[in-house]
């Protein structure tokens, strides 16, 4: 049974834990930033703790280090795991921009042996991977794509400062949930060209310590995409709203017809005619989904594809994943919008 070292207390504790244990994977081990934090975790979980991540990334017993810390430490990890060995799954965004994941494309290609994949869980949805097996025949030629999330979750200004709100650290919506909606789109057969954004804070301070520290990263964005093909897409994006967590919505529009992803379902619409599911349902209640997307079940197919391929030898179940020259590519769109907002105008990927 493969052996998972999880990097990070937060939503590989959270979700990835219990989930990959579903898939069959056998989780031994984490490390984690806060010594106290950690231990309660592994104890709970019935799995080793470990103070420095460098210790889980050197042990014998981990045949694959999940690195869900922050985005400015995926590069070290990601690096120091592979040049151990070891198959890695790495947090989007993959790191704090493109020369960084390309010293991880370098590194991935002198070990072909080894799985180096981004955690773009969604990738392995059932319906996601039927409607992309559809799409050009359904929808044709992209003309346009529209995206929309809209979560509550930091409207709180009492919710503590920390790396989620420093840009240097790879913080803000853009990088969090930007991330998702561009691989999407090239998941979708739509590549990206160049991008017009505004990237933007709306709450400027939150409490740190005794005091108050400044809040350099967005938590609201509006981009503007020019697609390879000629088509355009627009993406908007807040995690300070006012109102419910909303269902995560995008759809594609071509010249034969237009399909839409809510959570875990499939619409298709052609002639006019109302939206109408052609693959998957309502989202399942497990842990990482909400309104917002299917993560936890995207993670729990990813988990069955990564036992088949570390398993059972077959590398063609994690042929959806996104590799780190996909990680690359959605860097660099991440980096254009970050560009063009500070700059104004367009700016090339």
């Amino acid at each position: 049974m493969a052996r998972i070292g999880i990097v990070g207390t937060g939503w590989g504790a959270r979700v990835q834990a219990p989930t990959f244990r579903e898939a069959g994977l056998d989780v031994v081990a984490i490390a984690g930033f806060h010594r106290n934090k950690t231990r309660q975790i592994a104890e709970e979980l019935g799995i080793r703790p470990h103070d420095d991540w460098r210790e889980l990334v050197a042990a014998a017993n981990v045949d694959l280090v999940s690195v869900t810390a922050p985005p400015y430490e995926h590069r070290e990890i990601a690096l120091a795991a592979l040049e151990a060995g070891k198959h890695v799954l790495c947090e989007k965004p993959t790191t704090l921009g493109p020369l960084e994941a390309e010293h991880l494309v370098t590194a991935a290609k002198r070990r072909p042996q080894q799985i180096a994949i981004i955690d773009h869980e969604l990738r392995f949805l059932p319906p996601w991977r039927e409607a992309r097996e559809r799409i050009a025949t359904d929808v044709g030629r992209i003309r346009y794509a529209e995206a929309r999330y809209a979560s509550p979750t930091r409207n709180d200004p009492a919710r503590t400062w920390n790396w989620w709100s420093d840009a240097s650290r790879g913080g803000g919506i853009w990088g969090a949930v930007g991330s998702h909606l561009v691989d999407a789109l090239r998941y979708f057969g739509a590549e990206i060209e160049s991008v017009q954004a505004l990237l933007h804070t709306i709450v400027k301070q939150r409490p740190f310590g005794d005091g108050m520290r400044e809040v350099t990263s967005d938590d609201w964005a509006s981009v503007a995409l020019r697609l390879g093909n000629g088509g355009v897409a627009s993406l908007e994006l807040c995690a300070v709203s006012s109102g419910p967590d909303d269902p995560s919505m995008l759809t594609i529009h071509g010249d034969r017809g237009a399909m839409r992803f809510i959570g875990e379902e499939v619409l298709l619409s052609q002639g006019r005619a109302p939206f109408s599911p052609i693959a998957g349902g309502p989202l399942e209640k497990r842990p990482g989904n909400s309104p917002g997307g299917a993560y936890g079940t995207g993670t729990l197919h990813l988990g069955r594809a990564l036992r088949a391929a570390i398993d059972g030898g077959d590398r063609t179940a994690l042929a959806p994943a996104a590799t780190f020259e996909d990680g690359l590519m959605q860097q660099r769109v991440l980096d254009a919008a970050r560009r063009s907002s500070l700059n104004g105008g367009w700016a090339q990927v």
